[in-house]
């Protein structure tokens, strides 16, 4: 009987961030990633063994081990900045296709 086991790495990209760089200084895009390290049995991932988070310049390439809370703040705040505002509506242009019975209608005085 045979068996086979290992330790897997399984790496979840969380979001994209802007801020500054900590090798280069340049203000660049980091990619926030998850890496979780798992026991395979079979080349199917069982246990976990850790978890660590990175995030990557897209400018230069490197790679900076985060803490899981501020991993996550950044990612909350690259969501936050995405997520259309509800102060500022979104309207539709003049030449834009309405939805049938909203049609525009000069009412008289």
């Amino acid at each position: 009987m045979f068996l086979i086991f290992g330790v897997k790495r399984l790496k979840r990209r969380l979001g994209t961030a802007f801020a500054l760089c900590r090798r280069c200084g340049t203000p660049a895009a980091q990619v926030v990633t998850r890496i979780g390290t798992w026991f395979s049995l079979f080349f199917v991932p069982v246990i976990p063994l850790g978890t660590k988070y990175v995030s990557t310049c897209t400018f230069c390439g490197e790679s900076t081990k985060l803490e899981k809370l501020h991993a996550m703040q950044m990612v909350a705040a690259a969501q936050e900045l995405a997520a259309p505002s509800s102060d500022h509506p979104v309207l539709p242009s003049e030449g834009a296709a309405q939805p049938p019975g909203s049609a525009r209608t000069p009412t008289e005085s």
